[in-house]
């Protein structure tokens, strides 16, 4: 039994020295791990560092915006809020106050920097407000505090009244929807006055009366408002233009005269070269021949040839030249007329009526114009081009007959009298029996 219990005490040594041992191996291979453990994980700090630099690197390439001196003084920054192109789609408040320099954080800087331009002037466009009373649908009136009502739209954009008016009265006149805008206007002037618009009104609504003929309530307006303004404005010299135009359509020719001879002092007005269009023609008709040419001249050097006005100035010019026995210079200037008349009837659309009756009044009174001065082929060239134009025109067959007639064919002449008293000219007969016997 002691024997027994003495090999089992020496199994017991054995047991314990052999597992110190491997104990001791154990931790020695443990130790040998972890001292390579504590040295490796640093090489793989330091790669991810360098895989986490190059990261944001190439982010900061693809990027528009120069983000290095942020990122210098902000090392902690999540490289995940570098927006990578600004083609990226991100969410905005509008109603956020953040500004660059401002409180806001990091990522409120990135995300605002990367907002498109065109979103930007897209809530730019939508601050600006183009008054339309049609369009408008949550306006509020309120006291300003001084007795005067406004419009407004939200906290900080206040509209009078009388200007959504006005816009919709001058919308209705540039679309010469003149019966409407008349109302527009005259609404203004009844619920407004004292005002800019209520001024104004006057001078846009003798426009629009103008526009339907009503000429008596026309210069009615523009009296009150010229007497209004007192030629305090900018819109003085458009007032007496305005005024000029409805007295040239009453043929009010001298009160014309007047008022287009104000106009003429301002130099910088645009319808300066008007005015002389415009007087011209009532100094004209007033018989006085000499400036009514002068003035087709100024006009024509303002013009300088590029307008279809310049072939009715150079017609009108020429007509009032016969009058001062300047057949000669009215002819060039009738040529010219047609020259340009041609061309503005071949280049319009379907053929415009208007410019070849112009043609075929100028071709006339070049024909008279030849016959003054007893150049009867010329004359009779003329006439010619007209009944080739308008085979049915009695006037041209008349005149025709009496230049040849001047140059000595009666028979010829006798002939188109004739056919000018067929298609209906009376005269035609009374020349027949003074010429034809």
């Amino acid at each position: 039994m002691k024997l027994l219990n003495k090999l089992f005490l020496i199994a017991g040594l054995f047991i314990c020295v052999y597992s110190n041992s491997d104990a001791q191996d154990l931790f020695s291979r443990f130790e040998k791990r972890l001292d390579a453990s504590q040295q490796k994980p640093v090489e793989q700090f330091s790669n991810t560092n360098n895989k986490k630099k190059k990261k944001v690197e190439k982010v900061l390439s693809e990027s528009t915006a120069d983000y290095t001196l942020l990122l210098a003084d902000n090392s902690s920054c999540p490289s995940d809020t570098i927006p990578r192109k600004r083609s990226v789609l991100r969410t905005r408040n509008l109603d956020s106050e953040n500004e660059i320099g401002s409180n806001s954080d990091t990522e409120n800087l990135f995300v605002l920097d990367s907002i498109p331009k065109k979103k930007k002037k897209k809530k730019n466009e939508e601050l600006s407000f183009y008054s339309d009373s049609t369009k408008i649908d949550s306006l509020k009136q309120i006291d300003s505090g001084n007795g005067e009502t406004v419009i407004t739209i939200g906290d900080s954009l206040k509209v009078k009244p009388q200007v959504l008016e006005m816009d919709s009265a001058n919308n209705y006149l540039y679309a010469n929807k003149y019966d409407t805008a008349i109302i527009f206007f005259t609404k203004i002037i009844e619920n407004f006055p004292a005002t800019d618009e209520y001024k104004l009104s006057f001078l846009y609504r003798a426009k629009a009366k103008s526009g339907i003929n009503d000429f008596a309530g026309a210069l009615h307006d523009l009296d009150i408002y010229i007497s209004l303004d007192n030629c305090l404005s900018q819109w003085c010299s458009e007032s007496f233009y305005q005024r000029g135009l409805v007295n040239f359509k009453m043929q009010n020719y001298q009160n014309a005269i007047a008022d287009f001879s104000k106009v003429m002092t301002d130099t910088t007005y645009l319808n300066l070269k008007y005015c002389y269009f415009y007087r011209a023609f009532c100094l004209g008709e007033t018989d006085k021949y000499i400036q009514a040419v002068q003035d087709y001249t100024k006009f024509l050097n303002l013009d300088k040839f590029k307008s279809v006005s310049s072939a009715e100035a150079l017609y009108y010019r020429g007509f009032y030249k016969v009058k001062l026995y300047d057949n000669r210079g009215a002819i060039s200037d009738y040529d010219l007329a047609i020259e340009m008349y041609s061309g503005a009837y071949e280049s319009s659309k379907g053929k415009n009526q208007i410019y070849f009756q112009k043609l075929i009044d100028t071709y006339i009174t070049r024909g008279l114009a030849y016959a003054e001065i007893k150049k009867w082929d010329e004359a009779v060239g003329s006439y010619n081009t007209v009944i080739k134009m308008k085979p049915d025109y009695a006037t041209a067959y008349h005149l025709k007959g009496l230049s040849e007639i001047g140059k000595g064919d009666l028979d010829a002449g006798c002939l188109d009298l004739s056919k000018a008293g067929e298609l209906g000219s009376n005269d035609a007969y009374n020349d027949i029996k003074l010429h034809c016997k």
